[in-house]
């Protein structure tokens, strides 16, 4: 191959841009070149011009430039709305255009503030680009083995090298070389691109307009398309990945479409349809804009849609979702007055501009819902049991139903706004211009140095289904009682006799704020075994809040009554070196594997209880990610616990063990620090909760071990001749796992199952 070291501007320009000439000249100079056949398959398409005289230099070194225009038309990238900010690259260069289309691509990078675009492309630059272009995953550093100069692929490219690598793409030369610094051809460039289009099936615009005999539903065929389009219902969309948009047409009428292990990089835009299934997949943005009716989106799985545009009417569903699910929700001003949107699920931002529209919480929560000053005459209705996290109110907004707003930020242009039901938190230049159906209740004051309980007065309206219920106090534990949380002291002693024979059991759960009525489906609710006058217990520090919810339930599991207690608790700390004792034997953490789990156990001697017959309870602290306490002198209260914390009814020599991975979740993380080990504390406690002393060790998994979990995995794969798109994620998370391994971990796995690997990684990512 002739290689030159200079690429004129002039003859980019006539390249990429084309001419006038007859591309299929006698002179053209890619007949009977190797790559004519790829030639000839994009001058076809339009992504590759030529010069005046028919020729495409085939053998002469494509610029940065001339590059990126050759992805931005393969794969229609046609969006140049970013800044391309570049000391070499003036706006007035023809190839302005193709780096602000590349940057909202998100392919593409400069360095030191400049982009070079007229220095040729070098072959790991090529890969790192093709890598972010198709979002590959980093590829097996082994493949990179097989190259002679495999030392001389710069450090910021060896996983994007490898990953285009194993994925059949790119090849050494017949020297045993991968050469990463030298320039590439145009040729070299074309086959390159075009080795991608065969792999994905062709990024090819499809129009879907019967449901029988579509290949795309088969779930053995993985695709790449670049825009899809729509046009029937009954229609399943299955392992593609779709660089442009998927139109849903008008012309499906009210039928379903099903999309499962599709990736939308554009938008999707629903038109027709009357639900869309959603099933594992992302999309960027969905765009729901029908002339006529509502459409029902549902997402399952590890579906994940970031952004959805509702400009008619829409039901968003979330059912058995695992991922994400919706995220951002927009009500934008093109949506017509009086247009319902429906909620079902766990949303991020809710975000309206709308006027006139109704935004129908159904079952779940919303964590903000912001209100613009245009959004004017919003009705929210909130179902039984849903939960609005904050509004940001900057318009009159109607709040209905029995659910609740928690915090509102009533700004100026939200006077005379109205809500069903208080929100506990208030504020804004306009909170004392609302109105309310149901004013706030009575908080009770704790008792001690609090003062006495009771009702603390004001106007209140309690529901009659649940009652207020006076006598309740909560007080911080005794003051010699030290533990890694606050000890929390809950008293019913001054309950009515009726209350007590009418009651069968408590419940709590903290809150941040003082509640207008008890969340009777809460999830954080923890009930206590009976009513005993009198509970101790610990509450960490990450559950402290200001207010606590206490719920009193029959013996059926009803609540009869409740009240609001305003807490003034802390967590307590000792100085070990003061406090406690610390034991250094009888007690043990230990470390072993069963069947690929990792299992932590705490191992207390029987001499050791002998011994110590004040220990009769026990907490334990892992503490993973945080940094652990290795002088006795310091607070071994960490104030933010990582933990479990158990006690038991009494201290044994049985060993008590808890393992941190499910078998069958393959996105646990098997390992919390590189080394694999664990710092613990152990703290016990004599009869009255008192601290009587604690342990502190560490737990090592040694290299064998650490090998063999992996091992485990692994065997559990499937060959790679018959691996499946479902088997991906595993795979995935196996190899990671694999790579996570020290040197001398990696040297006690058998050579088959590093084959093995290795070999499934590269299969998948082909995938």
């Amino acid at each position: 191959m002739n290689f030159r070291s200079i690429v004129t501007v002039g003859l980019s320009l006539c390249l990429v841009l084309g001419s006038s000439g007859n591309i299929y000249a006698a002179t053209a100079d890619y007949e009977g070149h190797w790559a004519q056949k790829q030639i000839s398959h994009w001058i076809e398409k339009g992504w590759l011009k030529g010069l005046p005289d028919g020729s495409v230099k085939p053998d002469q070194e494509i610029s940065r430039a001339e590059f990126v225009t050759l992805i931005n038309r393969s794969f229609d990238i046609t969006d140049a709305s970013k800044a391309a900010v570049f000391s070499d690259l003036p706006k007035t260069s023809w190839a302005y255009s193709e780096f602000s289309k590349a940057i909202g691509a998100g392919y593409i990078e400069g360095f030191d503030g400049t982009i070079r675009p007229n220095a040729p492309i070098t072959r790991q630059e090529a890969a790192m680009i093709i890598f972010r272009l198709l979002m590959l995953e980093a590829g097996p550093p082994e493949v990179l083995s097989q190259f002679s100069d495999s030392d001389q692929i710069a450090g910021w490219s060896k996983s994007e090298v490898a990953a285009v690598v194993a994925a059949g793409a790119m090849k050494g030369y017949p020297d045993g070389r991968f050469a990463p610094a030298r320039a590439m051809t145009r040729a070299e460039a074309i086959a390159l691109l075009d080795i991608f289009t065969i792999v994905s099936g062709g990024l090819e615009s499809l129009a879907v307009s019967t449901s029988e005999g579509f290949d795309g539903s088969a779930p053995a065929d993985f695709h790449r398309y670049n825009n899809v389009t729509v046009s029937t219902h009954g229609v399943t969309l299955q392992n593609m990945v779709i660089y442009g948009d998927l139109l849903l047409d008008e012309a499906i009428g009210e039928g379903e479409v099903t999309l499962t292990n599709v990736d939308v990089k554009g938008k999707v835009i629903v038109h027709g349809a009357d639900s869309v299934q959603l099933k594992d997949s992302t999309l960027k943005q969905m765009i729901v804009q029908k002339k006529s009716g509502t459409a029902r989106l549902v997402a399952e799985g590890s579906t994940l849609v970031t952004s959805v545009s509702a400009q008619s009417g829409v039901e968003l569903e979330e059912g058995g979702v695992a991922g994400a699910g919706f995220t951002e929700i927009n009500l934008p001003a093109s949506l017509p007055a009086g247009i319902v949107v429906t909620l079902s699920g766990i949303f991020g931002a809710v975000n309206i501009e709308a006027k006139g529209s109704v935004l129908h919480l159904k079952k779940g929560s919303v964590s903000t819902l912001n209100v613009v000053a245009n959004a004017a005459g919003l009705k929210v209705e909130l179902d039984q049991g849903t939960t609005v996290t904050r509004a940001i109110l900057n318009a009159a907004t109607n709040v209905t139903g029995a659910g609740r707003v928690l915090a509102a930020t009533v700004n100026e242009g939200a006077k005379g706004s109205s809500f069903a039901n208080k929100p506990a938190s208030l504020d804004g230049s306009q909170k004392d211009s609302i109105t309310i159906s149901a004013a706030l209740p009575a908080v009770a004051s704790s008792g001690g140095s609090n003062g006495d309980s009771g009702s603390a007065g004001g106007n209140t309206t309690i529901p009659a289904a649940l009652p207020l219920i006076s006598g309740i106090t909560v007080t911080q534990g005794p003051e010699n009682m030290y533990t890694n949380s606050a000890a929390v002291l809950l008293n019913l002693e001054g309950l009515s006799p009726e209350v007590q024979a009418a009651a069968d059991h408590p419940g709590y759960y903290f809150t941040a704020a003082a509640e207008s009525a008890p969340v009777l489906n809460n999830v954080h609710t923890t009930h206590l075994p009976d009513m005993s006058p009198r509970f101790l217990f610990p509450a960490a520090p990450e559950q402290l809040k200001e207010y606590m919810t206490v719920i009193l339930y029959d013996k059926n599991g009803q609540a009869i009554g409740y009240n609001v207690v305003k807490l003034n608790l802390s967590a307590k700390y000792a100085l070990l070196n003061e406090q406690a004792v610390r034991f250094t034997s009888g007690v043990g953490i230990t470390r072993d594997v069963r069947d690929g789990l990792i299992r932590d156990r705490i191992a207390v001697e029987g001499e050791w209880i002998a011994q110590h017959p004040e220990a009769k309870f026990y907490s334990y602290v892992a503490n993973t990610q945080l940094p652990y306490i290795t002088n006795a002198a310091r607070d071994f209260n960490i104030k933010h616990v990582s933990s479990q914390i158990l006690y038991l009814e009494q201290v044994t020599n049985d060993v008590y063990g808890i393992s941190f991975e499910s078998f069958a979740d393959y996105a646990a993380p098997l390992y919390s620090v590189p080394d694999f080990q664990e710092q613990y504390m152990v703290v016990f406690y004599d009869n009255e909760m008192n601290v009587a002393g604690y342990y502190q060790g560490a737990s090592v998994l040694s290299d064998q071990q650490a090998a063999d979990t992996v091992a485990y995995k692994i065997n559990q794969l499937p060959a790679a001749a018959g691996l499946t798109l479902a088997d991906k994620k595993a795979v995935n998370w196996a190899y990671g796992r694999y790579m996570g391994l020290t040197d001398a971990q990696k040297a006690l796995l058998e050579g088959t199952a590093v084959n093995k690997i290795i070999a499934l990684k590269a299969a998948a990512d082909q995938l």
